[in-house]
């Protein structure tokens, strides 16, 4: 437990600079919210017919002269992607930072198993990525109040609900590049997450490449997506917890037989 402290208080500087950034954008564009709704109300079917622009944003699907709509939109674009490359930012660094500062050494000749530490690395890891999406969520429910709109909360969780679970697939996918990494790579991290947010708007342009979805965690987390059919699609986000599993055997089955040296 004590390896867990240790990774949340030298990574805390770094939760409260992303968590902070994003909630506080997201709250900031809801509270002008209220002053550029009317202005919005004509633009809504403009948007929506806009072709391959409204399909990539999901605009063909959303009313965001709403309040959730806007915030879906608005908001949930910086969260979709702020907060995928925090978590990528934390999981390629991990593993490999131990390697990159030549701690590697020291901490993995502890009485403790090597497997034991891979497993607490896991463990602050999800923990970091749960305590930044608390606090999106923290703002987004007070921008909310702020404005005095009524919050759908049904909509509003299972939204939350998607992007937990990609922000951990993310992390735990970048977990398994940390493994095989000797140094850590924050752009690499960086790289993978804003390559799989292409990759969702790809498929939201074209029917021919609808089969990207099943590779990128954007897909069931898009706001558009959910607030419009009013649930989440299990099937997609089962696939993606499959997955985060399989990220999590390579990476403890790779760095347990590393050489560390």
């Amino acid at each position: 437990m004590t390896l867990i402290k240790h990774e949340i208080k030298a990574n805390l500087k770094t939760l409260l600079i992303w968590g902070l950034t994003v909630g506080g954008m997201n709250f900031l564009m809801m509270l002008i919210f209220p002053s550029v709704k009317e202005q919005m109300a004509g633009m809504v079917e403009m948007y929506a017919n806009m072709g391959s622009f409204s399909q990539a944003f999901g605009m063909d699907k959303i009313n965001f002269t709403t309040p959730l709509g806007f915030y879906g939109i608005e908001a949930g674009a910086v969260l979709s992607l702020g907060g995928s490359m925090f978590a990528a930012i934390l999981g390629t660094g991990m593993l490999a930072k131990e390697e990159g500062a030549l701690t590697a050494e020291f901490l993995f000749t502890t009485p403790h198993t090597r497997t034991y530490h891979i497993a607490l690395k896991a463990v602050a890891l999800g923990l970091l990525v749960l305590l930044f999406n608390l606090l999106a969520i923290g703002f987004g429910y007070g921008s909310f109040l702020a404005i005095n709109e009524t919050l759908e909360g049904n909509e509003f969780a299972l939204y939350h609900l998607a992007q937990l679970c990609m922000h951990l697939q993310i992390a735990y996918l970048c977990f398994a590049v940390s493994a095989v990494l000797k140094r850590s790579a924050m752009g690499l991290g960086i790289g993978l997450a804003i390559l799989l947010y292409f990759v969702q708007i790809f498929v939201n342009i074209s029917d021919k490449v609808e089969f990207l979805k099943y590779f990128t965690p954007f897909y069931y987390s898009d706001a558009a997506e959910i607030f419009y059919s009013g649930e989440l699609q299990l099937n997609l986000m089962f696939i993606g917890g499959i997955t985060t599993i399989l990220f999590l055997v390579f990476g403890f089955t790779y760095y347990r037989k590393k050489d560390l040296l």
